[in-house]
């Protein structure tokens, strides 16, 4: 049986003769409070992703720039940034997903496999971003879920890419990552905090 993540208040504050007049707890546990704070989270990850796709560009077309990009990266003068464009990418497409579907459920499952979070999406958001997805790279629904099954455990594949032989990526994954977290950080809403009682 899979974990799932819920909103729990502290069982010290239940004990507490003031919680329910408690400003604090109120902010802190209302769901919406609660999925902005996994989206700002999502979006920080996403922000390194991007800076991090743009530096991990091969310049394939000016022969002068591929030459030099190959020397540097394999004498170790360049960092081979792609493990960690991968991470951060799918860490903050498996946050976004979860949020969509904490905002609908109030709960998400505790792992990283993307094909299963995409899936457990409430019927409103997946539906939706599979037609986002298809349109914008391409895809059937067979080539939708043959490419999610694919990249699902990329997680945990790219944390240790380093004991793998061969270990690589595609558009797919660049575009699902794009698609989902522009989608859900798009109609993102800042928490406000409330003024605390003296």
């Amino acid at each position: 049986m899979r974990r799932k993540y819920q909103i729990k208040k502290p069982k010290k504050c239940l004990k507490c003769s003031k919680v329910s007049e408690c400003d604090a707890l109120k902010f802190m546990f209302q769901k919406p409070f609660d999925v902005s704070h996994i989206l700002l989270d999502c979006k920080a990850f996403y922000i390194v992703f991007c800076e991090l796709e743009e530096r991990c560009c091969v310049p394939f077309k000016d022969q002068e720039k591929m030459k030099q990009y190959r020397t540097l990266t394999e004498t170790g003068k360049r960092p081979y940034l792609v493990p960690a464009m991968v991470i951060n990418g799918v860490l903050a497409a498996e946050l976004a997903l979860k949020a969509l579907t904490l905002k609908e459920t109030g709960t998400f499952d505790c792992i990283h496999n993307l094909d299963k979070l995409f899936y457990a999406l409430p019927d409103v958001y997946k539906e939706d971003l599979s037609s986002r997805i298809k349109e914008k790279s391409h895809q059937s629904d067979v080539t939708l879920k043959t490419n999610l099954e694919d990249i699902s455990n990329y997680f945990v594949d790219w944390r240790y890419s380093f004991e793998s032989e061969y270990i690589g990526y595609g558009n797919f994954l660049l575009e699902f990552i794009h698609i989902v977290c522009d989608y859900a950080i798009g109609d993102m809403e800042y928490p406000t905090i409330p003024e605390m009682k003296k």
